[in-house]
């Protein structure tokens, strides 16, 4: 199939009839493909204005991709994780990892599991023996489309970043400690768009299928969920800075606070209602008031005493909240780019 795909064959196409244009396809190529007379194929009009020519029926079925991994016992943890995470990214539907030279070590297994159970959606271990594991990726693609899940991660992570700021006010650990379990299912969604986007930019009808129009919408929306992981990961951040507080902050100084932390999502807000709607000027206005936002930021940062209590503790979550709106701006930034045919005028000349 490989000799297939970088062969290339230029051939005229034929009036038939009046109506009807027939295009001859080479021999070999036929016989290679096991096709004969009278055999269905699938013409396809891309977006790219090319076209597809696909065999149909037992031929078209495709094949369960398995990839394999070998891992040592003294292999670390993470190592292994990110192996694992980046076979599932990479659109392999079975994913085998074995032990060399003896068991896996039950720190790798327990590893192994948690990773499938929190990360991974629609996955199931489906074999384990004391040598090797095999994971199964059971959902078929897509079940959510980009926009959906998108808008779960997006919902997940306001709700995220409000929760950390009135666990800050309040000096509630437990509530810092339930945004850590919604920041894994904000995970989770991350790495089932960005499958989907990776088999996207390689299969037509995936990209028609999770709502996208061409393969350069893949580079945007990997940059847009990327940005809403991280301002995922700021709250999360925010909540952390809880342990460090042995008294409340200042009602003065967590007004001061939760006004920036409310601006900064509202940009955030404002950046996925620019994505949905494909809207430049809004794009463009999210991109002018993250800025604004770092230099409030700044003004506040600098005008923190020292000696005050906790100021270390305040100036970390003021840079969360400005990190926030910066992730923000990498959005707009990506409908900017994507829009901007939208705004401009081409000139022949």
């Amino acid at each position: 199939m490989a000799e297939i795909l970088n062969e290339k064959e230029v051939r005229k196409l034929q009036l038939v009839g009046g109506s009807t244009y027939v295009l001859s396809l080479p021999k070999k190529w036929i016989d290679e493909l096991n096709l004969k007379t009278g055999d269905p194929v699938s013409i396809v009009k891309n977006v790219n204005r090319s076209l597809s020519i696909l065999p149909t029926g037992a031929v078209q079925t495709p094949k369960v991709l398995k990839s394999k991994t070998v891992i040592s016992q003294k292999e670390p943890v993470e190592s292994i994780q990110r192996k694992v995470i980046a076979m599932y990214l990479a659109g392999y539907q079975m994913l085998e990892i074995q032990s060399k030279g003896g068991r896996i070590q039950l720190e790798h297994k327990q590893a192994i599991r948690d990773l499938v159970r929190r990360n991974m959606i629609g996955t199931e271990i489906v074999e384990s023996t004391p040598e090797s594991i095999t994971i199964q990726i059971l959902t078929s693609l897509p079940e959510l489309s980009i926009n959906d899940a998108l808008k779960r991660m997006f919902l997940l992570t306001t709700t995220m970043h409000r929760q950390a700021i009135d666990a800050l006010k309040e000096m509630d650990a437990e509530l810092g400690e339930e945004i850590t379990h919604l920041d894994d299912e904000v995970d989770r969604f991350s790495l089932y768009i960005l499958r989907n986007l990776t088999l996207a930019v390689e299969h037509e009808r995936i990209l028609r299928d999770i709502g996208l129009k061409k393969p350069s919408d893949c580079i945007s929306y990997r940059i847009v969920v990327k940005s809403i992981e991280r301002v995922a990961d700021h709250a999360v951040s925010i909540a952390s800075r809880i342990k460090f507080l042995k008294s409340t902050l200042e009602p003065a100084l967590l007004q001061k606070v939760t006004k920036l932390s409310e601006e900064s999502l509202k940009v955030f807000e404002d950046s996925i209602a620019a994505l949905n709607k494909r809207d430049y000027g809004l794009a463009d206005t999210v991109a002018s008031t993250a800025r604004r936002i770092a230099i409030k930021e700044k003004e506040f940062t600098d005008s923190l005493e020292e000696s005050r209590k906790y100021t270390s503790v305040i100036k970390f979550v003021l840079e969360d909240i400005r990190r926030t709106a910066e992730y923000s701006s990498d959005i707009a930034e990506a409908v900017i780019n994507e829009t901007v045919q939208d705004v401009i005028s081409e000139n022949g000349s």
